[in-house]
């Protein structure tokens, strides 16, 4: 039996492999690279484009590599980055809407790209399994962040 080594490799194929399937009518506007990112408690992936507008680069969570996380929950991360992408947010697209996930605007799209099993799965898997793999790898569950105080909005009157 080989063990699947989560590698730079195996996320390129990931990517390949996601966008044959949901995306194979989209042409990219300039590169798009795929890679680990930090290890985060709320954040799967994310995606950024380069200042020269060359490349857009997909950051996925470092924890990824973890055999314990299901392919269904990686591929669906990556197809959710690539809707931002082809949406306009963090590439060369024209942007389509005001906000990334304006009136869950994401979904509609996956589920019209045939990824509706993998959303369902997803949600469900996260819901319930994502805690304990923070716990595993020593990232607290809770909400622990001292909040930043509010900054004062003034009026433009000329009594304040």
């Amino acid at each position: 039996m080989t063990t699947v080594v989560r590698d730079q490799k195996w996320l390129e194929s990931r990517l390949k492999l996601v966008w044959q399937r949901g995306f194979h009518d989209m042409i990219p506007q300039n590169e798009v690279l795929i890679r680990y990112g930090r290890a985060a408690r709320t954040r799967l992936g994310s995606i950024r484009m380069s200042p020269d507008k060359k490349v857009s680069k997909i950051l996925l969570n470092r924890l990824f590599q973890n055999l314990e996380i299901p392919l269904e929950v990686i591929d669906l991360t990556i197809a959710h980055e690539l809707v931002h992408y082809f949406h306009g947010f963090s590439s060369p697209f024209e942007q389509k809407f005001y906000s990334p996930h304006a009136g869950g605007i994401v979904d509609r799209e996956l589920k019209e790209r045939g990824f509706s099993r993998e959303l369902t799965f997803q949600k469900r898997w996260t819901k319930t399994h994502w805690p304990h793999v923070l716990r595993a790898h020593a990232l607290s569950t809770s909400t622990s962040r001292v909040p930043r105080p509010r900054r004062l909005v003034r009026s433009g009157r000329p009594d304040e």
